[in-house]
């Protein structure tokens, strides 16, 4: 068993009503570019997982509820969009970076967990509508920034041929996706991205399945963002950032988009497969569970 398994037959946690002053979530990828990531996904999905998303959403595709997260109006979810990660620190940890289970790492456990599990129709819907978001969402790397200035979302930059500066955050969830997009729709763009991931790469990403680490990937490279454009995780006077500035990041955020794509894949295959198998043995699906406030994380896990 691995350690994302591990982690996903933990404990329940209850994420406290303390969380009502927090602080709404930027949207990572900007819907397009969570279109992206589902379509990915659903290009590499075994048959298995693809009986279980008709199970769950019908005829629907995938991309067509990847944004459904960015809707929703609660304040109790909106630490679920980002983890705020240290650029002092070595990497993830749970009980500094996301108390009561409040971060993206914790939430794609707990609805993996219920999509697995979950007997209810409902929950299991919500629960595969959370996580095709937020795996595309820990893949955008400052949704991993510092807490410092909110993961960018108060550090203003300005593109050279603009007078009107924005945040570094709205950069990297939409102005970076643009050179990717172009005129193509992201169906296009995705097919286009599909065709360009190598084996060995799919099969590396594919075979780390623990949000942890996922984290820490983006983490490290929002560190790398910032170390680039000489920046500190800090409000302050405005970055002035070069007019090719999207267009430099384009294969940084290809890779994102596709690492994300993916393991997104791999995570709904090993969840089919557990649920078919315990179909098959008889088994009636588990009560859905959570991680603990230790762990932080989760996995799926086959039973």
């Amino acid at each position: 068993m691995s350690s994302f398994d591990r982690r996903l037959a933990a404990p329940a946690v209850v994420v406290l009503a303390a969380l009502s002053a927090a602080p709404r979530p930027a949207r990572a990828w900007s819907e397009p570019g969570h279109r992206v990531v589902a379509y990915v996904a659903e290009a590499r999905l075994s048959p298995a997982a693809h009986r279980l998303l008709h199970d769950v959403l019908g005829n629907r595709p995938l991309a067509d509820v990847a944004a459904w997260a960015d809707h929703q109006d609660d304040r109790a979810t909106r630490p679920w969009h980002y983890v705020n990660v240290p650029f002092s620190a070595r990497g993830y940890d749970a009980s500094r970076d996301c108390p009561d289970g409040a971060c993206v790492v914790a939430a794609i456990a707990r609805n993996a967990a219920t999509l697995r599990d979950g007997t209810s129709a409902l929950d299991r819907a919500d629960a595969l509508r959370w996580l095709v978001h937020l795996v595309g969402d820990v893949h955008q790397p400052l949704h991993a920034g510092d807490g410092r200035d909110r993961g960018g979302t108060e550090l203003e930059v300005r593109f050279e041929h603009r007078r009107t500066p924005v945040k570094l955050h709205h950069v990297w969830d939409a102005e970076v996706l643009h050179p990717l997009l172009g005129s193509r729709t992201p169906r296009e763009a995705a097919l286009q991205i599909e065709g360009r991931i190598r084996a060995e790469d799919a099969a590396r990403w594919a075979g780390e399945l623990d949000p942890v680490a996922w984290a820490d990937g983006s983490a490290s490279l929002a560190r790398t963002i910032y170390a680039e454009i000489g920046a500190e995780p800090r409000a302050g006077a405005a970055i002035v950032l070069p007019r090719s500035y999207p267009r430099t990041q384009r294969a940084r955020v290809e890779r994102q988009l596709a690492m994300a794509g993916v393991r997104l894949a791999a995570v709904l295959d090993r969840i089919a497969a557990a649920r078919e198998s315990r179909a098959e043995q008889g088994g009636a699906p588990l009560p859905a569970r959570a991680p603990s406030r230790r762990a932080g994380t989760g996995a799926v896990t086959a039973r």
